[in-house]
């Protein structure tokens, strides 16, 4: 592919070939950051072979001209089998920024993820993309072949924060966070590069660099060039095949010259003298800062919505410099970030500080002596070829070909008991997820067959899934079921003759691969071989949403009731505790009631104690408190319920009969509860409800934790189902993980990050049976309440912030502050000091009548 006998630091792989000025500066950032770093570069070429999406690259193309201009040495378009020669020309293999991770994309292959360099040579990822957040495009076999391959990376970086989490969730590898490779390189590099423009556009202008043009963006530019008062408007072609289009486009508008020729220097050039940009495209908002122009970028949904939003947190910008396509002159008129006047300060902090830490990263990453590995965990995976099977009996008959094992089903052997297997080299891991695929020629009359997992030691055997091979028995087939495993042991792959019926039954095997993938990427596969319909439109992302909140609930239920779990043992105590009282209060006492409450009790706090947990646990000495109470007042009535007193351990009655917590039982309702909580505020309770305020900027004064203890103190006087008191309250004050999660959140957009952000959840493990499905939300919501209350009370301002947001925004969220699964999120809350004179919205109440629906008597 180049000339064997002339050897390279760094070969470079990526799209540097094509005809977009984001992708050519991209790969010129990088090539001339690796050159300035002392190594020599050679720019690989993309290799053919693959699919139709590969097509040979003209040489009088734009990146092509620029390619000869700046005097890159790459070779040429050859078949990707070519690649592996390539070990033999560099000792680094560099594959680059741009969405070369991203499975949606034709042209991702296996060139970009390294696959042909050989084992003693380095492999460097430099800001790749997996594209925009979320997991569900990633399918089985794409992350099997590819998180092999990752993991064989020296190092690896990506350009968003939150690829870190793909990396590490669906890929087993560890990834560092670089700034873009246009970044790499100053302002004054660039601007030398502008230097050498062939078309030099004079006069005052508004530049527009549209990737994707459409009428709606046409009218946005016209609409912020006359906002603000530019009379000529210099519209940047794609040089994709974009100029026909925008000249047509733009046809009518009597201000607009379009840039006469395509180059990059042209487009930088266009850049560095423009007055203001608008662009749709991620790399022209890059550009915009770089220079420090004035901008405003529409994102572009089409090419990555994500990667702008991280962007412009990046450099502290938030959404202040977005505008939509919809947007009419009126709104842009009224949209004060439209202004010829920016602050570049953060921005230029962003790129000053990415620059030299990303460098310094690279250099680490190309230095042949430095070790390192981006694995984080290898994944199993398992590939038998021609398998060996065992039987427990003679109604299987087996033997091994040269291209197969043949299984043959004896005379009335399609029986229940009647097994054959095959072993892996060792077990699969319990609570990992897998794909098994199997290469076989199955024979029967049944509609389907399972396969199993197999113990060898306690001969425990289950099935993992279900192949139809109702219109396929008897013809060479490939068939693949997703599963996780749940116990220890499972190391062979078995087959029951019972699903192995009619005349000449069972299978030839000729190979069985069994690979570990993330959980998420499984559990889609699931769904997808279930035949639900992917989570598209309002009814799919419905369906969606609710299947994950059904299985959190059902793990959470499974994991509460597992033997060393607290919570779900509080949970039952409190409940059939809560029952007790209920029974105790009331005026027409029932003496020897409990039938049910007291014995589940009983069995809880049994456990409690034989486990080992803490006798000084306020659940546990509740309970103590609660059958003391009941204890007393039937012997006060002489009734006996000795037979109840027997179902308790000596050390629960002891811990009864000796315990003085008084927080249970019962009690007058005029009386005190507990110790009320005082605070300095004399405000009555009409005061404090009418006077709470949806409150979004906040001064400078420090919230004490005392006050927060205070309202969250206030909020723990709310009702909750068999008083399980689920909700909890996560506070946070790092302003870095603030601003993290709410601009995952997104209802912050525009203010300036709150001193305080609290967090309300319900916990799961505090729920016991499945009609209790909205209840940690009806919990949760009261106790949400009573703390927007209680923040009041004690002279806080706050506001809600929803948490109505989809499964990647929640998974998210949980990475930067470790919520547990268990818990489901009711409310963020921005909390802080506040002038009473700062303006809230109105948020008019309907009437009394349109709430308040009255029914008849009788």
């Amino acid at each position: 592919m180049t000339d064997p006998a002339k050897k390279y630091d760094v070969a470079i792989l990526g799209w540097w070939y094509g005809k977009n000025y984001g992708s050519i500066l991209t790969y010129y950032g990088l090539n001339r950051a690796v050159e300035s770093l002392g190594r020599s570069v050679l720019m690989v070429h993309e290799p053919l072979g693959y699919n139709g999406y590969r097509v040979h690259w003209p040489t009088d193309i734009v990146s092509m001209d620029f390619a000869r201009r700046v005097g890159y040495e790459h070779t040429d378009q050859e078949h990707h089998s070519a690649l592996p020669r390539l070990n033999d020309v560099a000792r680094t293999f560099v594959v680059g920024s741009d969405q070369l991770w991203n499975p949606l994309i034709g042209r991702v292959n296996d060139d970009l993820f390294l696959d042909f360099v050989a084992p003693e040579n380095r492999r460097v990822a430099y800001g790749t993309s997996f594209g925009n957040r979320g997991t569900d495009k990633f399918k089985v076999p794409f992350v099997a072949k590819h998180a092999a391959n990752l993991q064989q990376f020296t190092a690896i970086s990506v350009r968003e924060e939150y690829a870190i989490d793909t990396a590490r969730d669906v890929f087993g590898a560890k990834a560092a966070l670089v700034v873009d490779p246009v970044f790499l390189l100053p302002e004054e590099h660039y601007a030398g590069l502008a230097d050498k423009a062939t078309v030099a556009p004079g006069g005052e202008y508004l530049a527009v660099f549209y990737l994707d043009p459409n009428p709606e963006k046409v009218s946005v530019a016209r609409a912020i060039a006359d906002k603000l008062g530019f009379d000529k408007i210099l519209v940047i072609p794609n040089p994709d095949e974009g100029r026909e289009k925008v000249t047509s486009l733009f046809a009518d508008e009597p201000r607009v010259e379009v840039l006469a020729e395509d180059a990059p220097e042209n487009f930088l050039r266009a850049y560095r003298d423009a007055g203001y940009v608008v662009t749709d495209s991620y790399h022209g908002s890059a550009f915009a800062a770089i220079f420090e122009k004035p901008f405003s970028s529409i994102y572009n949904t089409k090419r990555g919505a994500d990667r702008f939003k991280n962007l412009m947190a990046a450099m502290g910008f938030d959404d202040q410099r977005r505008v939509l396509e919809s947007d009419t002159a009126e709104t842009i008129s009224e949209n004060e970030y439209v202004t010829r006047e920016i602050d570049f300060t953060k921005a230029r902090e962003y790129i000053e500080s990415g620059r030299a830490s990303s460098l310094e990263w690279l250099r680490t990453a190309l230095d042949p002596e430095a070790e390192g590995s981006a694995a984080i965990r290898r994944f199993q995976r398992f590939a038998l070829d021609n398998p060996a099977f065992s039987a427990n009996g003679k109604a299987w008959r087996v033997s091994r070909k040269a291209r197969g094992t043949r299984l043959k089903v004896a005379r009335d052997g399609a029986a229940v008991g009647n097994h054959a297997w095959t072993a892996l080299p060792e077990p699969l891991t319990p609570g990992s997820a897998y794909q098994l695929t199997i290469d076989w020629t199955p024979r029967t009359d049944a509609p389907a067959v399972n396969l199993h997992l197999r113990n060898p030691e306690t001969g425990q055997f289950r099935a993992v899934g279900k192949v139809n091979v109702a219109q396929g028995s008897g013809t060479a087939r490939r068939d693949a079921v997703t599963f996780t495993v749940s116990d220890p042991g499972f190391s062979e792959i078995m087959l029951g003759a019972l699903h192995f019926t009619g005349r000449n039954a069972g299978a030839e095997v000729r190979g069985i691969e069994v690979v570990e993938v993330p959980a998420a990427v499984a559990a889609a596969a699931r769904r997808k071989a279930s035949g639900r319909p992917p989570a598209k439109g309002f009814a799919g992302q419905a369906r969606a949403l609710a299947l994950a909140d059904y299985e959190r609930q059902v793990r959470s239920y499974d994991r509460a009731r597992s033997a060393d779990r607290i919570s779900g043992a509080r949970a039952r105590m409190i409940f059939h505790a809560h029952a007790i009282e209920k029974g105790l209060s009331r005026s027409n006492f029932r003496a020897g009631f409990g039938k049910i409450a007291v014995p589940g009790l009983a069995k809880e706090m049994n456990s409690w104690l034989a486990s080992g947990f803490s006798i000084d646990d306020p659940y546990l000495q509740s309970s103590a408190a609660v059958m003391k109470t009941y204890f007393e007042r039937h012997a006060a009535l002489q009734h006996d319920v000795s037979a109840f007193r027997q179902l308790f351990s000596g050390a629960a009655q002891d811990l009864i009969d000796t315990t003085r917590h008084h927080e249970g039982g019962v009690l007058p309702a005029e009386q005190t509860r507990e110790i009320r909580l005082e605070t300095d505020d004399s405000r009555g309770f009409l005061d404090v409800v009418y006077g709470r305020r949806s409150v979004r900027e906040f001064t400078d004064e420090p919230v004490s934790d005392a006050d927060v203890s205070r309202a969250v103190q206030i909020a723990m006087q709310s009702p909750s189902v068999c008083n399980r008191q689920a909700a909890r309250v996560h506070q946070f004050q790092d302003p870095q993980v603030i601003r993290s999660v709410l601009d995952i959140q997104g209802g912050f957009n525009g203010y300036e990050m709150p001193p305080r952000l609290l967090l309300v959840t319900a916990d799961l493990d505090a729920f016991l049976f499945a009609p209790e499905r909205n209840q940690p939300f009806v919990d949760g919501g009261l106790f949400m309440m009573s703390l927007l209350l209680g923040l009041t009370q004690v002279g806080l301002g706050s506001c809600s912030l929803n948490t109505a947001m989809g499964s990647a925004k929640d998974a998210a969220i949980r990475k930067i502050i470790d919520v547990p699964d268990n818990e489901v999120f009711i409310s963020f809350v921005a909390v802080g000091h506040y002038d009473q004179q700062v303006l809230v919205p109105r948020s008019k109440r309907t009437h009394v009548q349109d709430v308040l629906v009255r029914h008849a008597a009788g």
